[in-house]
């Protein structure tokens, strides 16, 4: 499901841009800017949102979207669990993130709220991968000395070199840490945030088992056992009709209730055999 971007997040965008954070970062290989690095307090790792700049520049496919996870502090979260550097995160608690500091803002807000356990659906290496961690007020208030970044476990991608990246980025990296702290705190307080987060987890029943397979929705990948991971599945739950309105399979932009290409392949949907380009024909 597509989320609106809240207001406090915008914001950050709008900061972001204004000091110069989305500096241009010329790639070897693939001369294409990347986005600035957000360092997550959530997952102790370098985070960038996966737009069309880093689908190009890292060779990804239309449905791997999310938060790239560039680096991962030793020790940290994310490297515990087993998220690695390359993995895609898709979604965090139930809710698909595409801004990074989304979702330190959900984590953080479900641990004031006395939640402390949290599951990430993750692109691995093509498949849907599904994590779990514990995250305590303590582990997420722990101060991360970001002058480390660029020694942590990192992505190896041809053309592409993370100790090179993070040093041009290395002042806009403290920079965007520390105001990080002061716009979380902002948004978990706005009444939009808490409307959505409270109608979002309200409508979840965690033992709801759509496929019948034995593992609960919020764990399973595949939901409707469709054999199409939930994160590339426009009908989650197997009902023949779209999930939301919005979705982009191919996200350009177009709701593919809207578009005559769905998965951006050059042939029309109504001469495609597998709109949603799959690698699975729609009719079965």
């Amino acid at each position: 499901m597509n989320i609106t971007s809240l207001s406090k997040i915008a914001g950050l965008r709008k900061l972001a841009i204004t000091a110069g954070f989305l500096t241009t970062l010329a790639l070897p290989a693939a001369a294409c800017p990347l986005p600035a690095p957000y360092v997550s307090r959530a997952l102790d790792a370098v985070l960038i949102p996966v737009d069309s700049s880093v689908r190009s520049a890292f060779g990804l496919s239309i449905h791997e979207a999310g938060l790239l996870v560039l680096a991962v502090e030793p020790g940290g979260i994310a490297d515990t669990i087993g998220i690695k550097p390359g993995d895609i995160i898709g979604e965090t608690y139930g809710q698909v993130v595409e801004d990074p500091i989304k979702l330190d803002a959900i984590v953080y807000y479900w641990i004031n709220k006395g939640v402390f356990d949290f599951g990430f659906d993750v692109w691995h290496e093509g498949a849907v991968q599904y994590y779990t961690s514990t995250i305590s007020l303590e582990s997420y208030t722990t101060v991360i000395d970001v002058m480390t970044v660029s020694t942590w476990s990192s992505y190896s991608y041809e053309g592409f070199s993370y100790s090179e990246y993070s040093a041009e980025y290395s002042t806009e990296i403290h920079e965007t840490y520390v105001s990080s702290e002061t716009i979380i705190e902002e948004t978990i307080i706005s009444e939009e945030f808490i409307a959505f987060e409270t109608s979002e987890v309200g409508d979840d029943d965690p033992t709801l088992d759509t496929d019948h397979d034995g593992t609960p929705d919020i764990a399973d990948t595949d939901d409707d056992n469709d054999g199409i991971y939930d994160l590339a599945d426009a009908d989650e739950n197997g009902d023949g009709a779209l999930d939301d309105p919005e979705w982009d399979n191919d996200h350009d932009g177009t709701p593919d209730m809207s578009d005559t290409d769905d998965d951006n392949d050059g042939v029309s949907d109504a001469e495609d055999g597998d709109d949603n380009g799959d690698g699975v024909d729609d009719q079965g």
